[in-house]
């Protein structure tokens, strides 16, 4: 038998991406405003694309979708396939994309899933409105022998001050990270685990092992942001504050009154070209 005669030409629908980082925290974009792919494709879509080594390697995905409330609504959904509440770093980016597009104006809202948040382009620097967020306190927790504080930001996050534990390596980082992420008696829907150091004045090193990554990643918007208003109390500091992290530098603006606090959250935001992939 021949076997090229039985064979038939066909065509591969292909999903394209746009790379979108900032910082480092780098993502696969997709507009999804006509809402082709649905939720179970976005999340295996998301698990196969974002894999290092056998896909094209992302921290996560962000997907524009229609908004009856906003210029547009911003999903992201993690490496592991599991979707977020939030994501700074992310927002930033979408919200280039989408002033670039033509999709939305210099000064935007868009919806989220920790409410709507608004952003202002500037060339290649972004500024988002994180939201008000209740003042957290200076509780220490210890688990597995480490000091921690916490506040939800969006999502939730642990605090680690290097001046309240050892100094610690970025393999120590990582296991402590995995270990209060996955520790769901303890935090129900995981956790990003922050270690922040201070550098100056105003200024602070986090190093960010994120949930859904479930590694280390070069940055965290909202990590960022945490570390800022947690390090405002235990430093004495003031806005705004510079966050040195792995991929680069975020600059935290914060306006604190007696029970709560605004944050902004402003950085660089760049693209790594567009790619295609086979649908699923």
């Amino acid at each position: 038998m021949d076997l090229l005669k039985d064979t038939k030409d066909y065509e591969v629908e292909m999903v394209r991406y746009k790379k979108v980082q900032s910082n480092g925290n780098n993502f696969l974009l997709l507009d999804n405003r006509g809402q082709i792919y649905s939720d179970v494709k976005l999340r295996d879509m998301t698990i196969r694309d974002c894999d290092i080594k056998k896909g094209i390697g992302a921290d996560g995905m962000l997907v524009i979708e229609p908004s009856n409330d906003a210029e547009f609504k911003m999903r992201i959904i993690n490496a592991n396939g599991f979707e977020s509440e939030m994501c700074g770093n992310g927002a930033r980016c979408i919200a280039k994309y989408a002033y670039d597009h033509g999709i939305a104006d210099k000064m935007m809202s868009f919806e989220t899933l920790a409410g709507k948040i608004g952003a202002v382009v500037t060339d290649t620097r972004v500024k988002v409105t994180m939201g008000d967020y209740e003042l957290p306190d200076q509780n220490v927790f210890v688990l597995d022998g480490v000091n921690y504080r916490f506040m939800t930001l969006g999502v939730p996050h642990v605090v680690v001050f290097e001046d309240e534990n050892k100094p610690l390596s970025r393999a120590e980082m990582k296991q402590i990270g995995y270990r209060f992420d996955m520790n769901h008696d303890v935090f129900e829907r995981g956790t990003n685990v922050n270690f922040v150091r201070k550098i100056g004045k105003d200024e602070i090193e986090v190093i960010t092992y994120e949930r859904g990554v479930e590694d280390i990643t070069d940055s965290c918007g909202t990590g960022s942001c945490a570390s800022a208003v947690m390090a405002a109390s235990f430093y004495g500091m003031h806005s705004p504050i510079s966050v040195q992290n792995i991929g680069g530098v975020n600059m935290v603006h914060f306006v604190q009154s007696a029970s709560d606090v605004t944050v902004e959250l402003e950085g660089h935001v760049g693209y790594s070209g567009s790619i295609e992939c086979e649908d699923l």
